[in-house]
């Protein structure tokens, strides 16, 4: 392949994983705490909450992160005691699909950037 193709490529890539990482800010400034609040009995959604509280957007962000990790994975969560099983159920979709969709589709993007390279360095044997 030419560089040109490839870095078309990548370009179609990265611009949607730096809109992600905007609405990603955006959605942590929002909602992250709207979100904890509808967690109240989860005690490690507490606990990065007051770790996380005072480092501003980061934090926001970070949190968000971590709630939608554990949001993709609730039945395993639970049975570590990292979530409260029914408080998760309860969590309107709405805010289940703001923290899990951009999660998701920034990861599988980054893993198609990962891809491309791979193909790049095999393909062109460097």
């Amino acid at each position: 392949m030419t560089e040109a193709p490839i870095g078309l490529i990548a370009g179609l890539i990265l611009v949607p994983m730096i809109i992600i990482c905007f609405a990603i800010a955006f959605i942590a400034h929002k909602y992250v705490e709207t979100i904890e609040e509808h967690l109240p009995n989860c005690v490690y959604i507490k606990t990065i909450s007051s770790t996380y509280s005072r480092a501003g957007l980061l934090g926001k962000v970070m949190r968000g992160g971590i709630i939608g990790t554990l949001l993709l994975m609730p039945s395993l969560s639970a049975r570590r005691g990292l979530i409260d099983a029914q408080e998760v159920k309860n969590l309107p979709e709405l805010y289940k699909n703001l923290l899990t969709i951009p999660l998701i589709t920034g990861s599988v993007l980054f893993f198609l950037l990962l891809a491309l390279r791979a193909l790049v360095y095999f393909t062109e044997g460097n």
